[in-house]
């Protein structure tokens, strides 16, 4: 869509993944939710009325911040190393809540607003663009323990705004020089976890953790574990999908059998015979994370 654009407008016409100079540029969204800025002298108001046809407009309130919010976007987006006596008041301990949409969220002040009331503690939402950014949560110093019902924010955010929203919930910390390094390494977490569970939409450490694990496998290894289970995969994915669940829900027979709307029996049926055919036995830990981690690698090799 650039070339085309640019084409019409030229030198005029800029793309970058954060609208600013709003004074100069008229901004607008692609379904790609890429951004292209174009020069108002260059603009007429039939121009904008055609381009609204196929691209989304992006007004500067949309984007506006304040102070806290601007110090946050400049420490963990930009790289940069603002004042830190800025935020000298607020609590020391804090965590990072990445969250992901779909589509663009155009109602920023009002998912706020909705997110305030599932948070005791004090919070800011720093956005990167329309379709992602981070809740930072602050913990005060004296405060009962916080439970927050993240699957119950995903729920008001899909009936409330009509659009799905992908969170990762990440470690408490203390402020430190290091807290820009643990927000992007938990970028990554986040990115592999969704990969790993794209119908999932709440996403931790430890659902990142075996993707990390298997996500840089060496040829030798992954040739070893293909002998061992590339068999099965081929024939009968259903038997190492019935595992997976079987393990991700605590090897608990009745638990797994009721997600997989199958008889016990027929579950029960499929764990021996897995057993069976590649010696692990899934039904204790060592068992069970040896077969998950080789799940998980198989899976992404069938998905590059």
């Amino acid at each position: 869509m650039y070339n085309q654009l640019a084409k019409i407008y030229k030198d005029a016409l800029i793309q970058t993944s954060s609208p600013h100079s709003f004074s100069r540029h008229v901004w607008f969204i692609s379904p790609d939710n890429d951004y292209y800025g174009i020069e108002k002298e260059a603009l007429t108001p039939r121009d904008i009325l055609l381009l609204e046809t196929f691209l989304k407009r992006v007004e500067e309130n949309q984007f506006s911040m304040t102070d806290t919010e601007k110090w946050w976007h400049e420490q963990l987006f930009l790289h940069q190393n603002p004042d830190k006596n800025l935020l000298q008041n607020q609590p020391k301990t804090s965590r990072f809540i990445h969250f992901h949409f779909s589509e663009p969220l155009l109602h920023k002040e009002e998912w706020k607003e909705a997110l305030i009331a599932f948070f005791d503690s004090e919070i800011e939402i720093v956005w990167d663009s329309l379709t992602r950014g981070v809740i930072i949560d602050f913990m005060p110093e004296y405060k009962e323990d916080e439970f927050v019902s993240f699957s119950d924010i995903v729920d008001t955010t899909a009936s409330d705004f009509y659009t799905n929203v992908k969170l990762y919930i990440g470690a408490y910390t203390s402020s430190g020089d290091n807290l820009t390094d643990l927000f992007h390494w938990e970028e990554h977490c986040f990115a592999l976890s969704m990969k790993g569970r794209k119908q999932r939409n709440i996403h931790t450490f430890e659902h990142a953790l075996p993707y990390i694990v298997t996500d840089h496998l060496e040829t030798e290894h992954f040739l070893h574990i293909k002998t061992m289970f590339g068999t099965i995969l081929e024939d009968e994915k259903e038997l190492l999908q019935s595992v997976k669940v079987y393990i991700e829900n605590n090897m608990n027979v009745s638990l797994t059998s009721k997600k997989l709307f199958m008889h016990r029996n027929s579950l029960q049926y499929r764990i021996d015979k897995f057993i069976e055919r590649t010696g692990i036995d899934i039904k204790n830990f060592q068992g069970a994370m040896a077969a998950y981690l080789a799940i998980i690698i198989m899976e992404n090799e069938q998905k590059r």
